[in-house]
C-alpha cells in the first residue's frame, strides 16, 4: 500500500535548499518522483522549476557534488515550493512528476502547483472540461486541478475567492501548495482535512509542509495544523489565514497514524510513535493465544515497530528484530516484478531468533496479501519457527479507498468476504487477529466522529466515495 504524495513550501533564505532538505523528510510518502519551483523575479522566467524521476537525491543529483551545487545554484531563490510522488493516478513517467506549472501572461495567473490527495470525481471534472474543448495531455486528477484554478483564477479577484470556486467542484481529498509569479506562496487544506498539512513561522521565516517532522528539520517548533477549509497566504512578507471552503465535519484519514507518517510527525496534537505504540497495546486487549517461554514478538519494519513494542509489553513478551530491512534498496527502475524476489531484496532474516519459536509477528496493515504471503513462506524457509501468528494493528481493510490510498476496488483485497480463520489459512500461517474499529479510535485518541473510517467500516466522507463503494 502507498500513499501519493508530499508537499512543501516555504519562504527564506536559500529556499531551494530548504525544499530539498524538507523532501527528504517527505520521502516516505513518495519515491517516484521530486521536484521543486523557486520564484526569480530578477529572471525572464519568474518561475523555475527542476523535477525528475526517483527519489530525491536522485532528483538532485547528490551522487555529484557539483551536479547538486549547480542544481542548487541555478534554483537560487527566497521562495519555492516542492513535491514528492507515488502515482495513484496517471504512470511512472516524468511528465508526471510536479510541480506542474501554468505559463500565464498576467502575473497573478501564473502560477505553480504542488498536489496532495485524490480527486474522487477526476473522471466527471475530465469528461466535462474535455466537452468544453480542453484538451488535457496527462491521465491525473492533478491535471484537472490545474485547469480548474486557472479558469476560477481568472474568474475571481482574489485567491481565496478562486478556492472557495474551485473547491465547489471538487470531491475527494485535497492539499494543494502554490506558488505565482508575484511571489504569493500558498497552502490549501481541503475541507474534511483528509490529509495532513502543517506550518511554522519563526524570525520573519515561514515554511508549510504535510508532516511536522519537515518543519523540525529546518528547526520550526512551534508547528500548527492548518484547519480544515482555510487557505494559508504568504505575500510581501504578510501571512494571512482565511477560510475558503466551510468545514462542516472533519474526515482525517487514519491510516496517516497507522502506516504512513513519519513516527516522529505530530498531527491534530497525536504523535504518530505514541499512537502506533498505543495501537499495539489495544491488539494486546484481544490476544488469546496461550503465552510460554518460546514466544517472541516480530515486527514487520518499519512502521510496524512501535506497535509490535506496544504489543510486546503489555502482554510482557520478548519483542526481537527478527526481520532486518535493507534501508539501502531504495526504490529502483530494474525492481523484479516477483513480489518473492522483492521480498529476498528487502530483507534478511535472523535465523536464531525465529527458530522453533511461536512467532507474533507484527504487521500495521494487510491490504492484498500478497506481499505478506510471500514474506511467510520466506520466514519459513530460512528462521524454521514452530508456529507464526499474525497480529494487525489496524482492523480488516473491505473496502476501497478514493481519497489517495493504492486500494481502489474491493476485489483486490484480501479480507472481504473472509473470517480470520480463512485469512490465516490463505496466508499459511496458524491464526490471524486484527485490531477492533473501537481499540483504533482509542489508540488515536480522536473523537469518531473526525476520522475518514471508509476503508474499515465503508460510510465514506463524500457522496462520490459513497456512490463508487462497491468498485
Amino acid at each position: 500500500m502507498d500513499e501519493n504524495c508530499g508537499v512543501c513550501g516555504c519562504s527564506l533564505e536559500n529556499s531551494q535548499e530548504a525544499i530539498y532538505r524538507m523532501l527528504l523528510q517527505l520521502q516516505h510518502r513518495g519515491q517516484l518522483s521530486a521536484g521543486i519551483t523557486v520564484y526569480q523575479p530578477q529572471n525572464h522566467f519568474l518561475l523555475k522549476t527542476h523535477k525528475n524521476l526517483g527519489l530525491v537525491n536522485d532528483a538532485f543529483r547528490t551522487g555529484s557534488k557539483s551536479k547538486f551545487d549547480s542544481i542548487m545554484k541555478n534554483l537560487s531563490s527566497k521562495k519555492a515550493i516542492g513535491h514528492v510522488r507515488y502515482a495513484t493516478s496517471g504512470v511512472d513517467d516524468k511528465a508526471y512528476a510536479q510541480p506542474f506549472e501554468h505559463v500565464h501572461g498576467k502575473k497573478n495567473r501564473w502560477f505553480s502547483i504542488s498536489f496532495n490527495g485524490n480527486i474522487a470525481n477526476y473522471p466527471q471534472l475530465r469528461l466535462d472540461l474535455e466537452k468544453s474543448n480542453y484538451h488535457l495531455v496527462r491521465k491525473t486528477d492533478t491535471e484537472v486541478l490545474l485547469l480548474l484554478l486557472a479558469k476560477s483564477l481568472k474568474s475571481k479577484e482574489t485567491i481565496t475567492n478562486a478556492f472557495s470556486d474551485l473547491s465547489k467542484h471538487l470531491d475527494g481529498s485535497y492539499n494543494l501548495a502554490l506558488i505565482n509569479a508575484e511571489g504569493t506562496l500558498v497552502a490549501a487544506r481541503d475541507p474534511l482535512g483528509i490529509k495532513p498539512l502543517c506550518y511554522g513561522e519563526k524570525n520573519g521565516e515561514f515554511a508549510f509542509a504535510s508532516e511536522s517532522v519537515a518543519l523540525q528539520a529546518l528547526g520550526f517548533h512551534d508547528v500548527k495544523d492548518l484547519e480544515p477549509g482555510k487557505i494559508l497566504i504568504h505575500k510581501k512578507g504578510e501571512l494571512k489565514i482565511e477560510e475558503f471552503a466551510k468545514c462542516e465535519k472533519k474526515a482525517h484519514c487514519f491510516f496517516e497514524w497507522v502506516y504512513f507518517a513519519h513516527a516522529a510527525s505530530k498531527m491534530e496534537g497525536k504523535i504518530v510513535y505514541e499512537v502506533r505504540n498505543n495501537l499495539g497495546r489495544e491488539l494486546a486487549k484481544l490476544e488469546t493465544e496461550n503465552l510460554a517461554d518460546d514466544c517472541v514478538v516480530i515486527p514487520v519494519p518499519d512502521s510496524s515497530t512501535p506497535s509490535a513494542n506496544g504489543f510486546a509489553e503489555a502482554l510482557r513478551l520478548p519483542l526481537r528484530e527478527g526481520l532486518i530491512r535493507n534501508r539501502y534498496v531504495g526504490r529502483t527502475f530494474i525492481e523484479s516484478k516477483d513480489r518473492a524476489e522483492r521480498v529476498r531484496s528487502k530483507f534478511t532474516v535472523i535465523t536464531d531468533i525465529f527458530k522453533d519459536k511461536k512467532v507474533f509477528l507484527v504487521e500495521d496493515s494487510i491490504v492484498r496479501g500478497t506481499t505478506l504471503k510471500n514474506l511467510v513462506k520466506f520466514i519459513k524457509e530460512h528462521g524454521k519457527p514452530k508456529e507464526i501468528h499474525v497480529r494487525v494493528s489496524s482492523p480488516p481493510i473491505l473496502w476501497p479507498c478514493f481519497y489517495g490510498i493504492d486500494m481502489s476496488t474491493r476485489r483486490e483485497l484480501v479480507a472481504v468476504n473472509k473470517t480470520e480463520s480463512e485469512i490465516a489459512k490463505e496466508l499459511n500461517v496458524d491464526t490471524v487477529k486484527y485490531q477492533s474499529i473501537k481499540g483504533l479510535v482509542k489508540a488515536l485518541g480522536l473523537p469518531k466522529n473526525d476520522l475518514c473510517l471508509a476503508c474499515v467500516n465503508g460510510k465514506y466522507p463524500t457522496k462520490t466515495g459513497e456512490e463508487r463503494k462497491n468498485e
